[in-house]
């Protein structure tokens, strides 16, 4: 820990209640984070992690009702007396959704609009949002428009609109979980130059710990509000037995069986340029397919071409006679309508099969059954969405990130379900960006770029991208 207290975290006795939650969100926690500390925070999903980081931030209870205890010091001074503008340049929060972040429709005035608030000169406004797009690899980007962003996109645009405002603390929630393996790669770059080079205070909340290896963070351990364990920076540590994600082992092979349930032939597509041409492809029941790929490449499109929500340039896509389509988004708010769980639950709900209540504690949703879907984590709503599709029994399950917010106890409950659809004759198309996860899942793999397309077998697609230099999207550059 760094002898310098200008910018020392002091967490005494914190607890945050919610007004709609039986449950304490946090409880009694206590921690001290030096300046120039980098911590990551891990813990099962709905577990408080991100209420810590927003209290920190100063969001609850100024932005986010809640009842608080204890207190939160930094440099010596409490966060409840700091007028906001004065917070935002000393602790900037990237939030876990990047669509709750971004307020502006350009890519440039999004970047350009905190220092703007912070009355800066146009010329100190101008150097820190160019700067801070190079540093995400999103210059190209600049004079876009935010909604037509990919996912990955908008998690760069909205780290890079923090990074503009140069606080001295950076607080993470879940920074790599839309970034594709080569963003992942420039994102920690910067922050170990932040860290190492101009020594900000760094707060990562992740379930992937293995992407913070290179920053040798010590780990702290939430569970039901409370930290119940710390280590030290790089102590070796089982992360299976801590439930936290690391190597996973390879699913058994599937049968492919009868005709294809989806075919794709000869697609192209694109909005104001094409995202990809002639691009085909079949899945027959009894299949996993991962797709993978760069951010802004077209695999979610992709997903609402197999769909039917979009209909192709040019080519064909044709869906079996019979095909149930489940659709989980990359974004569960994009797909939540009813005011409680469970009415969520019993949206278009088929009769017969599992009940409500036994669904709802598969997914570790018990007890949340008058929740709003909206005041939930990332992790639950996306959960949410999974036991929704899951409940119409589909026969074709498109998932967009599934995997985002997920300990893994949720991520292995997430692949049994995967499983058993395979196991009713159903296919599945999952997109990820966690390499690994897609080399121990899946029966075939479908690498998408811009002008490239690469379908086969995990190990043949891994040779050709590594053939290719592309070795950030193979499995061995998670370890």
């Amino acid at each position: 820990m760094s002898s310098s207290r200008g910018f020392d975290i002091d967490i005494r006795e914190l607890s945050v209640h919610y007004p709609d939650r039986e449950e304490a969100a946090l409880t009694a926690v206590s921690e001290r984070i030096g300046e120039g500390d980098v911590v990551a925070i891990a813990g099962p999903s709905g577990c408080g992690k991100t209420t810590l980081c927003r209290t920190l931030s100063g969001f609850v209870p100024a932005m986010i009702p809640a009842e608080v205890a204890g207190e939160i010091r930094l440099g010596g001074a409490s966060i409840r007396g700091m007028v906001p503008e004065t917070l935002a340049t000393r602790i900037g929060l990237v939030q876990q959704d990047p669509d709750a972040q971004i307020c502006t429709l350009n890519v440039w005035q999004e970047v350009a609009f905190g220092p703007e608030n912070l009355c800066l000169p146009a010329d100190e406004v101008h150097a820190r949002v160019e700067r801070s797009l190079d540093a995400l690899g999103i210059a190209h980007l600049r004079q876009r428009t935010t909604t037509t962003l990919s996912g990955g996109e908008k998690q760069r645009l909205a780290i890079a609109s923090i990074l503009a405002m140069e606080p001295r603390v950076l607080l993470f929630d879940e920074p790599t979980a839309n970034l594709d393996p080569r963003g992942i790669q420039a994102l920690f770059v910067t922050l170990s130059d932040l860290v190492r080079g101009k020594g900000r205070t760094l707060v990562v909340i992740e379930h992937r710990i293995d992407a913070l290896r290179a920053l040798a963070p010590r780990l702290i351990l939430l569970d039901r509000g409370r930290l119940v364990d710390r280590y030290p920076a790089r102590e070796r540590l089982d992360y299976a037995l801590l439930g936290l994600r690391g190597a996973w082992a390879a699913s058994p092979a599937n049968a492919p069986v009868g005709p294809p349930r989806l075919r794709v032939e000869g697609v192209s597509f694109g909005y104001d340029q094409p995202l990809w041409e002639d691009l085909s492809f079949s899945l027959r029941a009894g299949e996993i397919l991962a797709i993978i790929g760069p951010n802004g490449g077209g695999k979610t499109t992709l997903l609402r071409l197999l769909a039917g929500l979009v209909s192709p340039t040019t080519g064909d896509v044709v869906r079996a006679s019979g095909t149930r389509v489940g659709f989980v988004f990359q974004h569960p708010h994009h797909q939540i309508f009813e005011r409680t769980v469970r009415q969520e639950m019993q949206l278009e709900r088929p009769s017969g099969g599992a009940s409500i209540d036994e669904e709802l504690r598969a997914a570790r949703l018990a007890g949340l059954d008058d929740a709003a879907p909206l005041s939930l984590s990332l992790g639950e709503q996306r959960r949410l969405t999974v036991a929704t599709a899951l409940s119409r029994r589909p026969n074709l399950l498109l998932l967009d990130e599934p995997f985002i917010g997920q300990d893994r106890r949720n991520v292995l409950w997430m692949i049994s379900q995967i499983h058993g659809v395979i196991a009713r004759n159903g296919a599945v198309v999952v997109v990820t960006h966690d390499i690994p996860l897609a080399r121990a899942l899946a029966d075939r793999v479908l690498y998408m770029e811009r002008e490239t397309h690469i379908c086969g077998s995990p190990d043949e697609v891994f040779s050709r991208l590594r053939e290719r230099g592309d070795g950030a999207f193979t499995p061995e550059s998670w370890t």
